[in-house]
């Protein structure tokens, strides 16, 4: 299978490691623990029949949270009082897609001092971050 691209049909199947891939995730809210569940494993595998042609073996199945934020958009810079600290997270559902982007900018405002976009900027939280 090719490794160039994400594939996304209800789930998303991601290039990981070597010859293998990642899939996932759910937009499930109300959960009350981070351990992978049997239904959704039960789930996905049932979607993966239904969607590849090609033999597949899961090797393991685990759970974590979708960084995001109220906002939805990414929140990129460095802490507005701990300058040695830098956040790069709340991508959310379009981390695939945005994480890319906002890593070379980062990359770029921290070894060439280029701004980040302010949409992006940390300055937004500082009220809450001052409390």
């Amino acid at each position: 299978m090719p490794r160039q691209a994400i594939y996304k049909k209800g789930l998303s199947l991601v290039p990981w490691q070597n010859d293998l891939f990642w899939v996932g995730s759910t937009y499930e809210w109300d959960h009350t623990h981070l351990d992978p569940t049997p239904a959704f494993r039960e789930q996905t595998e049932k979607q993966l029949q239904q969607w590849l042609k090609l033999p597949y073996k899961v090797l393991d199945h685990w759970a974590a949270e979708r960084p995001a934020n109220l906002e939805r958009r990414p929140f990129v810079g460095l802490h507005p009082w701990l300058s040695t600290v830098g956040l790069f997270n709340g991508l959310g559902t379009k981390g695939c897609s945005l994480a890319p982007y906002f890593a070379h900018a980062f990359a770029a405002f921290l070894a060439e001092g280029k701004p980040l976009e302010p949409a992006v900027g940390l300055e937004r939280f500082r009220r809450i971050l001052s409390q």
